[in-house]
């Protein structure tokens, strides 16, 4: 009688180890569908030039589970909203998201003048927002993803960096030249 016994402490560990594996697989895919993008801005406009121009900015994910998460990359695209022009896109690679944390996630994207051609004509001929779309996915597998979308006017942006390569150059023509600029 002892012998038919002996199997059932080893299946019942198996089925123990097995509930738990699949109990925790299951919450991971749970937390995933958890994370909150509580934020997306572009911080800065950088290296205004007659090439193009550049932009920093941050992805804010809140992760309020009990286990960190790792993200396997995130998508990025910059549209022209006015025109659905595609001005860049490309991807981050993943990172390990904290529990119970907002982890801020950087990037910076360069846009060359010439797929937005039709951005500066809105810049210069209309008084109408300028919106840049800023879209992706947050990719935990090539199936499961968690989609943003974020606009912003960089009208104003525009303005104050035009203002500043500007300045820049006359600052640099006035020292080489000698001449004082008025």
């Amino acid at each position: 009688m002892k012998k038919k016994k002996r199997w059932i402490i080893p299946v019942v560990i198996l089925l123990v180890l097995l509930i738990a594996v699949g109990g925790y697989a299951a919450y991971y895919f749970y937390a995933f569908t958890q994370l909150k993008i509580t934020d997306v801005k572009i911080s800065e406009f950088t290296d205004f030039s007659l090439k193009g121009f550049s932009f920093a900015g941050y992805i804010d994910v809140h992760n309020p589970n009990l286990i960190a998460v790792n993200i396997n990359r995130i998508d990025l695209s910059v549209i022209f909203e006015p025109t659905d022009q595609k001005l860049a896109s490309g991807y981050l690679q993943g990172e390990k998201l904290p529990a119970k944390q907002v982890t801020r996630i950087p990037f910076q994207q360069n846009i060359s003048w010439a797929p937005a051609l039709s951005l500066v004509l809105q810049l210069a001929t209309s008084k109408e927002p300028a919106n840049m779309v800023l879209s992706g996915n947050i990719f935990m597998t090539e199936k499961i993803k968690l989609p943003f979308v974020y606009k912003v006017d960089v009208r104003e942006y525009f303005k104050q960096c035009a203002e500043q390569y500007i300045e820049s150059k006359k600052e640099s023509f006035v020292e080489m030249s000698g001449i004082p600029f008025l």
